[in-house]
């Protein structure tokens, strides 16, 4: 008995597992199919008018990488289905052996019943008791007995009815593996053609390879000026924290305040700020990210690289921006290169929205997570979109990727 409930036990928990795989691999397959939708429209511009940008080189890359994955996926997908379907033709099998065994208890008990004969004689067996403790034991006997009968008939039913059940999902598994085979295939075509067109890309962007490094030298210069100048805000802005901090505790003559001590409250929102790391959510809406923290190989050249403060998120056209989390606005202040730039504080903790056009808060004001703070810039010649967006603790920039919730 304790078997057969740690067996039960096993499947149920097997069949959640299996449950939970199937539901985190649609998706991320769901995930994968907006970037590549999103990368799609970042590249429309270049169909039309013929003329490519690193930007859009980047967006082309992950669209193939996206894609590659997303066959990956597919495949996981499939694999999922057949372990479902081998599962399930395990318990049709386990079924039908238990209804057998059911069913010759239950021949052998009409066999039984056959040979005491009709219900009168089932009342004679009663009569024929010694006494009237010996007939209540033989009435209780003979009801249990009809009982158990039932009971088994009810037991087949219900197995049958499972059996039939799971005969229908495994034929459903079947169609769902037969749809994701296909989506494979076709996938894996589509694949070969995004593999071509970026091979064709590289190729262009080669050719005018002197305007590649002018840009690159340019980009440079905008993201170390960017860096330096963020750098120097949120040392101020630190250090009036710090002032604050020294004031509520001027009291307290021996406390030792050190360089990035914060008030009470930005401790507490610190520490918030901190412990969702992993959950925040994107800057915008719809969005792919076309530049990595740190060093970036440019494509289309010989490892030639770009060290990037943050990440760059290409986006739809206006798109929104959103503060990822509560905060309130430190800085709103127009850079060269970088448009208008807003910066949030979250206790020692800082968000930076670079290349807005429009901002729709000013210094001093508190935002709510996912409250609007502006709209991404589009370039006057490229009409690219994309957000350049970083997180720094105290005066150090961190990969914002690990702390975003995707």
């Amino acid at each position: 008995m304790r078997g057969w409930t740690f067996s039960f036990l096993f499947l149920i928990s097997l069949s959640g597992y299996s449950q939970k795989s199937k539901e985190v691999l649609e998706q991320r397959k769901l995930q994968l199919q907006e970037d590549i939708n999103i990368a799609n429209i970042l590249l429309k511009k270049t169909q039309k008018d013929k003329a490519l940008t690193l930007n859009q080189l980047r967006a082309l890359d992950k669209k193939v990488n996206a894609r590659a994955e997303l066959i990956t996926t597919v495949q996981s997908q499939i694999m999922n289905t057949e372990r479902q379907i081998s599962q399930m033709r395990k318990e049709i099998l386990r079924y039908e052996k238990e209804i057998n065994v059911l069913k010759d208890e239950y021949a052998s008990m009409i066999k039984e019943a056959q040979k005491r004969g009709k219900p009168m004689q089932s009342w004679a067996y009663i009569f024929a008791s010694d006494g009237i403790q010996q007939a209540i034991k033989r009435l209780y006997f003979l009801k249990q007995y009809v009982g158990f009968r039932q009971t088994q008939v009810d037991e087949i039913k219900i197995l049958q009815q499972k059996k039939t059940s799971n005969i229908a999902e495994e034929e459903r598994e079947k169609g769902i593996k037969i749809k994701l085979l296909s989506q494979e295939i076709a996938q894996k075509k589509i694949l070969l053609s995004d593999r071509r067109e970026q091979a064709k890309a590289v190729n262009a962007l080669k050719r005018k390879e002197s305007q590649v490094f002018v840009g690159i030298k340019k980009k440079r210069s905008e993201l170390q000026k960017l860096e330096k100048q963020i750098q120097k805000i949120i040392k101020d802005e630190l250090k009036r924290q710090r002032e604050a901090a020294r004031q509520k505790n001027s009291n307290n003559k021996s406390s030792d305040i050190s360089e990035y001590e914060l008030t009470p409250e930005g401790s507490a929102l610190a520490q918030d700020f901190s412990d969702n790391k992993g959950n925040l959510p994107w800057p915008v809406k719809r969005g792919i990210i076309t530049q990595n923290f740190g060093l970036n190989v440019v494509p289309g050249t010989s490892g030639v690289s770009i060290k990037n403060p943050g990440v760059d998120i290409g986006t739809p056209k206006g798109s929104k921006v959103r503060s990822v989390f509560k905060g309130e606005v430190s800085t709103v202040v127009r850079i060269p290169g970088a448009n208008r730039v807003v910066l949030i504080r979250h206790g020692n903790y800082f968000t930076v929205y670079s290349n807005l056009e429009d901002v729709y808060v000013k210094t001093g004001d508190k935002v709510e997570i996912l409250d609007d703070i502006g709209s991404v810039a589009s370039d006057a010649e490229t009409g690219e979109s994309t957000l350049h967006f970083e997180l720094w603790k105290n005066t150090s920039n961190q990969d914002p990727k690990p702390w975003l919730n995707r």
